[in-house]
């Protein structure tokens, strides 16, 4: 069964098939991630990471943007751990 996450405000999912866990990260510029991982906590951390590093590689055109990007990503974060 396929579970959907949230993370930075970018949707994730994860399953389960044949002894290991899959993870698919929906990007909105039509790109995905995909990976697999032994365990369902290691394939959700794999997913935060992998969606972390999208939030960081889009590029500021200003200090200000950068510092609210920091702080909406922070914010969604603890929105997300207290759902």
């Amino acid at each position: 069964m396929r579970v959907s996450k949230n993370h930075l405000g970018i949707g994730f999912e994860v399953w389960n098939a044949q002894q290991s866990w899959f993870w698919l990260v929906d990007n909105t510029n039509r790109n995905g991630t995909i990976g697999a991982a032994a365990t369902e906590s290691d394939a959700i951390a794999e997913a935060h990471s992998s969606i972390e590093e999208i939030s960081n590689s889009n590029a500021c055109s200003s200090g200000w943007e950068c510092s609210l990007g920091k702080l909406a990503r922070y914010l969604a974060s603890v929105c997300d751990t207290t759902a």
